[in-house]
């Protein structure tokens, strides 16, 4: 999520779909494996482990770091393949909705400001938005 022109925030997320619902979620300055390492963490602490670990291909989910973690907790990899993008569908959905309903149509201050407003938006998203096929 672009804070202002030329700076990101990054969205680590876990999404369980019989659930409807993000378990664990970090934002960070920059989209590196342990960005992702502590989002399966606080998966872990907070939720019943995921049966799967749904991402893409890109070298942050595909690390060893991340890699020994789901094997260690003996949580499935479920990679979006070149082409293929229906294998992650409720991830991509819930990613894509984020976007479209708060991401794209918000002015964040700081770094600061889109941690709470995108932990608002999930916290709301989670418990109160309706439900559709996500």
């Amino acid at each position: 999520m672009e804070l202002c022109p030329g700076t990101w925030g990054y969205l680590s997320s876990i999404y369980e779909p019989k659930v409807h619902q993000v378990l664990a979620f970090k934002i960070g300055r920059q989209m590196e494996a342990t960005l992702v390492v502590e989002t399966i963490n606080q998966a872990l602490e907070c939720h019943q482990k995921p049966q799967y670990f749904h991402s893409d291909m890109g070298s942050q989910y595909t690390s060893n770091e991340v890699e020994t973690l789901l094997e260690r907790h003996q949580i499935s990899h479920s990679y979006s393949k070149q082409g293929y993008p229906y294998d992650n569908g409720p991830i991509e959905a819930f990613h894509s909705l984020l976007k479209r309903e708060f991401a794209f149509q918000t002015t964040f201050s700081n770094f600061e400001d889109l941690v709470i407003r995108t932990s608002n938006y999930i916290s709301w998203f989670n418990s109160d938005r309706i439900r559709t096929s996500v």
